[in-house]
């Protein structure tokens, strides 16, 4: 998981940018959101902040709901 990016993704885009950018990702093999160059690298980044935006628009400040993202990821992978 690659913090940085989710972060960045989070604050930068809204949840529909997001998902356009994963619509582009699939249908074009890459989108304007990611400087990076492997494309599962890029989904998995796109679907986290996906989460982390989502939470954010509930009321969640950043740090609060990338804190909650990552315990659920860690509870997932125990």
């Amino acid at each position: 998981m690659d913090i940085k990016a989710l972060r960045e993704l989070a604050q930068t885009y809204s949840v529909e940018q997001l998902n356009q950018c994963v619509n582009d990702l699939e249908n074009k093999g890459s989108c304007s959101c990611s400087q990076k160059s492997d494309p599962f690298e890029i989904m998995t980044d796109l679907l986290q902040a996906i989460e982390v935006r989502q939470a954010m628009d509930n009321g969640s400040s950043l740090q609060d709901a990338v804190r909650e993202f990552s315990k659920r990821v860690r509870a997932v992978l125990s």
